[in-house]
C-alpha cells in the first residue's frame, strides 16, 4: 500500500482529531441540514430565498452595499481582480509571492484571467506598508491574505493594516482582501467585522473551513462593483441550477460557528502553550494569531509523515494530513488547526500525544 492511501485508511479508522474538522460523513451531514432548513424554497441559478438571507447576512456582517454568492473562492477572487484590474486599466496585482493565488491556483490569475502579478512583501514575512512604497510602477488592484496561511496564519498589526489602506487608497490603488479566514481573524484584532472590512474594496469570505460549510464563497463590495462580478461568475460557468445544501450549510455555519471563533482562537492559543514545553517543539506565531498555527520538530519531513501516522494508528487520534516546507534544513513543520474537533480532547491528551509523536521522531537532518 502506497503512503497516500494508508493515510486516508488509517484516517478512517480515527476517531478523535487534533486539527481541522472530523471527516463528514454524507448522510450525518445532510441529515443536519435537512433538520436545519425548515419549510425554505429551492434556490435557482444563484436567486431565491436562500441566496437572498445569505447575501443579506454577509453584507450587514462586512458593512458592504452589495454581496454575490460565488460557488468557490477561486471564482470570488478572480472575478473581484478582473473587474477591479479593468476599471484601473492595468493588469498587474500586487501580491504576496505565498498567497492562495501563487501557491494553491496553479496561477490561474495569468493562465486563464489574463493578469499579471506584482511581488508585495518578502518570501518569508508579512508585507509592509514599506514595501507598498517600493512598489512604483502601476497597478490594476492590490491584495491581502487574512491571515497569511502559509507563513502559519500570521496578521498585520492593526495600524501597518490601516497604513496599507491609506496609502492605497492615496495612489488610486483598488485593495481587496481574501478574507477566506476573516472570521478566525477577527478574535485577533478585537473590532467588528465590518470595521476590518471598510479597509478594502472588495472582501471575499469562505463559508467552509472555520464555519464548517460544505463550499462556497461570496465576494463583498459596492454595488456597480458586485454586478460587474456577476457577469464574470456567468462567464466561468460559477452559476449553478442547484445550491441549496451549501447555501444551507453556510448559513448554519455562521449561525452556529460563528460565535464560536473566539473559543477557537483560545484553544489555540492554550495548546500551542501546551506544546511550547516538550522537548524539541516550537510553535509559530507564539502566541498564535488566529485559530491556526505551524509546529516545528527537530527531523526530516518524510520521518515526520510516518511518526504521525504510526501514532493515529496506535492512539486513534489524528494529528496533521502533511508536513508543509520548512526552509531550515533538518527541521519539519506542520499545522494545527483548532475547529471543533480539537474540543473532543483535553489540552493535556494532545500534549501528549504529541510528546509521543516528537519522541518517535528520529532527530537530525535526514533527507526531506
Amino acid at each position: 500500500m502506497d503512503m497516500l492511501n494508508r493515510a486516508a485508511e488509517i484516517k478512517r479508522r480515527c476517531r478523535r482529531f487534533v486539527s481541522h474538522d472530523r471527516p463528514a460523513r454524507p448522510a450525518e451531514a445532510l441529515r443536519e441540514l435537512a433538520a436545519y432548513a425548515g419549510d425554505c424554497e429551492a434556490d435557482k441559478y444563484n436567486s431565491g430565498e436562500l441566496v437572498e438571507r445569505l447575501e443579506r447576512r454577509v453584507a450587514h456582517l462586512l458593512g458592504k452595499e452589495a454581496v454575490a454568492y460565488m460557488p468557490s473562492g477561486k471564482l470570488a477572487q478572480l472575478a473581484a481582480l478582473r473587474v477591479l484590474a479593468d476599471r484601473a486599466g492595468c493588469r498587474r496585482v500586487a501580491m504576496h509571492p505565498r498567497s492562495h493565488f501563487e501557491e494553491y491556483e496553479l496561477r490561474a490569475y495569468q493562465e486563464l484571467w489574463s493578469m499579471t502579478a506584482a511581488s508585495f512583501g518578502g518570501y518569508d514575512r508579512l508585507p509592509t506598508p514599506v514595501d507598498l512604497r517600493g512598489i512604483t510602477e502601476k497597478l490594476g488592484a492590490l491584495t491581502l491574505e487574512m491571515p497569511l496561511r502559509r507563513l502559519g496564519c500570521v496578521l498585520q498589526p492593526w495600524d501597518e493594516l490601516v497604513e496599507i489602506s491609506q496609502q492605497a487608497r492615496r495612489r488610486g490603488i483598488a485593495l481587496h482582501l481574501d478574507g477566506a479566514r476573516i472570521w478566525e481573524s477577527q478574535p485577533h484584532y478585537g473590532k467588528p467585522f465590518a470595521e476590518i472590512a471598510a479597509l478594502f474594496d472588495t472582501v471575499y469570505v469562505a463559508f467552509d473551513k472555520g464555519l464548517g460549510g460544505l463550499a462556497g464563497a461570496a465576494l463583498a463590495g459596492s454595488g456597480p462593483m458586485i454586478e460587474e462580478a456577476r457577469v464574470w461568475q456567468r462567464r466561468a460557468g460559477g452559476r449553478a441550477l442547484r445550491s441549496f445544501p451549501y447555501l444551507l450549510s453556510a448559513l448554519k455555519g455562521l449561525d452556529e460557528r460563528l460565535p464560536r471563533m473566539a473559543d477557537y482562537h483560545e484553544r489555540a492559543v492554550a495548546i500551542a502553550a501546551a506544546l511550547r514545553t516538550l522537548p524539541r517543539v516550537r510553535v509559530s506565531p507564539d502566541p498564535p494569531h488566529a485559530n491556526a498555527f505551524h509546529v516545528i520538530v527537530e527531523g526530516a519531513c518524510d520521518r515526520a509523515r510516518e511518526a504521525a501516522l504510526g501514532i493515529s494508528e496506535e492512539t486513534g487520534v489524528w494529528l496533521f494530513d502533511d508536513p508543509v516546507d520548512c526552509p531550515i534544513q533538518g527541521l519539519a513543520m506542520f499545522e494545527i488547526t483548532v475547529r471543533e474537533a480539537a474540543f473532543e480532547l483535553t489540552i493535556d491528551e494532545i500534549r501528549d500525544v504529541v510528546g509521543r509523536f516528537v519522541e518517535a521522531l528520529p532527530s537530525g537532518s535526514g533527507a526531506r
